[in-house]
């Protein structure tokens, strides 16, 4: 009668389990989110490594068949046995044998086998995976196949002016900005051209500056804010900031040699690289934004 018993427990939930697996364990396939797993349960007869059950072959039938349309799901087998189903060397030999009749099935319809990450006998260690009894006689005679679902693909955001403030956020989705502008550009800047990764006056530099010069010797009511800018390409964040704020104070230094008032310049300010002009795909591009930018207010 005690070897008697446990076959009775294991064909009793042996015939459950199939009425559990086939409606139940394609609903969770199906539901179950990305980045996620699903467990299939596999029963088996006591003692017995083969699946002789139609309707066992139809839950792995449908799992292929899953597998077939989502290519991006991997999967494991794992081999259990019930703890009077023999010695422990029975019991590991039981389990992993479980586990490969599982395997070969699966890879005798196709499958390939790189999509199989581990299959592995358990012997009569207890899984993780589904409800048990406090018997955990619901974990006896089975197989498990634990589906990984691939993580979802990234978000798709639309950036069509490519300054990396996504469109649904962006007030000049077509005109490259920055974030603090809520990513429209500066509209009323004069810009001052520097050479890149230099801080020094080169002739269109000169060029500029003279034009500022005259602007603000005709517009007596003119102040000036004086803004330093590099590109990313140029060096570090530190090199950037630093290069941007000698850019910024060399414009105030020839300002102030060609007797603009020290009182009309009202700001001077470095941005080091934080607020690029274009998406600096040409050499001209990367070029443009080594700058000062000059903005004229009236009081």
């Amino acid at each position: 009668m005690k070897k008697i018993f446990p076959f009775l427990i294991c064909f009793l939930l042996l015939s459950q389990a199939i009425l559990y697996a086939v409606p139940h364990a394609l609903k969770k396939i199906y539901q179950k989110p990305y980045s996620d797993t699903g467990i299939i349960i596999i029963p088996f007869d006591y003692k017995q490594s083969a699946l002789y059950l139609p309707h066992t072959f139809d839950v792995i039938d449908s799992v292929v068949n899953f597998l077939f349309k989502h290519e991006g799901i991997t999967l494991s087998v794992y081999g259990y046995t019930h703890f009077d189903e023999g010695n422990d060397s029975i019991q590991k030999y039981l389990a992993l044998n479980r586990a490969l009749f599982v395997r070969d099935y699966i890879l005798g319809r196709g499958i390939n086998e790189k999509r199989l990450l581990l299959v592995k006998g358990m012997s009569s260690v207890r899984s993780v995976n589904s409800d048990v009894d406090k018997e955990g006689h619901s974990r006896n005679c089975r197989a498990e196949l634990i589906l990984r679902y691939p993580p979802p693909p990234p978000p798709v955001i639309y950036d069509r002016d490519e300054d990396g403030i996504p469109d649904s956020t962006d007030a000049c989705a077509g005109e490259f900005g920055y974030a603090a502008n809520a990513g429209c550009p500066d509209t009323n800047a004069m810009m001052i051209p520097f050479e890149n990764e230099a801080a020094w006056l080169a002739n269109k530099t000169y060029c500029a500056l003279d034009s500022a010069v005259s602007i603000l010797k005709n517009h007596p009511e003119y102040t000036i804010k004086i803004e330093g800018h590099a590109h990313r390409t140029e060096g570090t964040n530190i090199f950037c900031n630093d290069i941007a704020a000698e850019r910024a104070a060399m414009v105030k230094r020839y300002l102030l040699s060609r007797n603009i008032a020290n009182k009309r310049i009202i700001a001077v300010e470095s941005f080091g690289n934080t607020r690029p002009i274009n998406a600096g795909k040409t050499a001209l591009q990367i070029l443009l934004n080594a700058r000062v930018q000059l903005f004229f207010k009236t009081n």
